[in-house]
């Protein structure tokens, strides 16, 4: 499994602490609107911080199975 470490922002490449950061100096009613791209297919992707389970990384909005980038199985 292939986790996404990085994203676009506004054009720009950055990585999931900068993404991390941004998101939580963002307005609260904004952080969900933020344009988080994924460097491999362009969709929307949103930062998710590390877990006990997972890394921090980016997961897909909506699910994409084209992406080389996969969300990890969830646990439940």
């Amino acid at each position: 499994m292939k986790l996404a470490l990085q994203c676009k922002f506004y054009g720009h490449l950055i990585d999931i602490d900068k993404a991390l950061a941004i998101k939580e100096a963002a307005q609260p009613d904004l952080r969900n609107t933020l344009p988080f791209q994924c460097a491999d297919c362009g969709k929307q992707v949103r930062p998710r911080i590390a877990g006990d389970k997972h890394v921090a990384h980016f997961v897909h909005v909506q699910e994409n199975p084209d992406c080389s980038y996969t969300d990890p199985a969830r646990e439940y």
